[in-house]
């Protein structure tokens, strides 16, 4: 992301909002594009060498702050720096130093009471090691950053260079939140999960409020001591945002203190275009619920089966069941399957099925698991286990359960 010297914006009463850049345009397209050649030529050459080109580059331009975004995202995101040297740095400069305590002083230019040499010591190590004084000579401090060889460089386009930053700022102006509140609608059942996913990997406060049918209130929160600490919050609110950017419809208002301790807001939604880095999930979470879609699908069973489309709201928190099931006669069921053995994943996983309340629920659990049949007696639903795969069969039967049960509470 960028750093906080390099975010542009605006203001407008009490909304702050991100100085962006034209995608289309010509003059950034070109800066783009240059910035992305002198990476490029710049590939198996040292840090400085890219730094003082690019140095170089930014000496007459006016629009400083844009390139020095846009040339921080291509190295974070685009480039590789390793270290490369005959002999690590650590043990070259051990044997010279060495060397030069038993020759000292160690001059430049000899004479007769200073008769050892710089290039004589490293000629010395270098018929040790077999290689040439000049591999030694870098050797000796290939370990500073600014040594570091550029060994892989992927160039972008500049469009996604262009885009990348535009979502850069808007994450910049994120560091110093201390609330969101977000309002995601008219999003397939799969975009929703994804969201709840980020929310809770990044450990954000929440709170949750609607339904798949009308949407989602959400509010990201966090203790009023932790912003008095730090931007860790904001932080993890910045690199939140390119995941709200994979839903269709939404919108967002940030709440900002500035460095001078000012309220603003940020209000952002989907007609501002950005668009989002990071990966769409795929549409499984693992072979084995992979596996056992596919051989469902095999069998005639009057039961069709559905990737994750039913969401059960919580309020602090959502369950969404791994796949939900329609008969052909009207009757539906959901299935959660219980293979990860964390006991903290279990806890959760085990309270979530209590609280939904679901007696339409086909719950296969692992039986590498270390948990038994008594650990579900209080589990409404049906519950097998299963070993290696899950056999399509043993759902079946227990769908015909629960919908049956399900017509007869109906």
């Amino acid at each position: 992301m960028l750093t906080s010297d390099l975010l542009l914006t605006r203001t407008e009463g009490p909304y702050l909002y991100p100085r962006y850049v034209r995608t289309d345009a010509p003059r950034f397209t070109r800066l783009a594009e240059e910035l992305i050649a002198l990476y490029a030529a710049h590939t198996g050459k040292p840090r400085r060498e890219l730094t003082t080109a690019l140095s170089q580059y930014a000496e007459d331009r006016t629009d400083f702050r844009i390139q020095r975004g846009l040339a921080k995202l291509l190295r974070d995101d685009r480039c590789e720096f390793e270290e490369q040297a005959v002999v690590t740095p650590l043990e070259i400069r051990g044997r010279l130093f060495a060397l030069a305590r038993e020759n000292h002083p160690v001059v430049l230019q000899p004479d007769h009471i200073h008769p050892v040499t710089k290039d004589e010591l490293i000629a010395e190590v270098a018929r040790e090691y077999k290689a040439e004084p000049e591999q030694i000579a870098w050797a000796l401090y290939a370990d500073l950053a600014e040594n570091h060889i550029l060994t892989r460089f992927d160039p972008p386009e500049p469009a996604w260079l262009l885009q990348r930053y535009n979502v850069a700022l808007a994450q910049a102006l994120l560091y110093r939140c201390v609330r969101m509140k977000l309002s995601v609608f008219r999003n397939i059942p799969s975009r929703y999960k994804q969201l709840f996913k980020f929310i809770k990997f990044y450990q954000l406060m929440h709170a949750i409020e609607g339904d798949l049918d009308s949407g989602y209130e959400i509010l990201l929160d966090g203790p009023v001591s932790m912003f008095r600490l730090s931007q860790k919050y904001g932080l993890k609110l910045a690199v939140f945002l390119p995941a709200l950017l994979l839903c269709t419809r939404w919108k967002m208002e940030a709440e900002i203190v500035t460095a001078e301790g000012e309220q603003r807001y940020f209000p952002l939604d989907e007609s501002a275009r950005l668009v989002s880095h990071y990966r769409d999930s795929t549409m499984y979470d693992s072979l084995l619920e992979k596996t056992f879609a596919e051989r469902f699908h095999a069998i005639e069973s009057g039961w069709d089966i559905e990737r994750e489309v039913a969401i059960i709201n919580l309020k602090e928190t959502v369950f969404i069941p791994d796949f939900a099931f329609r008969h052909a006669d009207g009757r539906t069921a959901l299935m959660e399957i219980v293979g990860y053995w964390r006991p903290e994943y279990l806890k959760k996983k085990l309270m979530k099925l209590r609280r939904s309340g679901r007696e339409d629920m086909v719950i296969a659990v692992s039986a590498n698991l270390n948990v038994s049949q008594d650990d579900f007696t209080d589990v409404p639903g049906r519950v097998f286990f299963f070993k290696n795969r899950i056999n399509p069969k043993e759902v079946i039967a227990r769908l015909e359960q629960v919908g049956r049960d399900a017509g007869q509470e109906g």
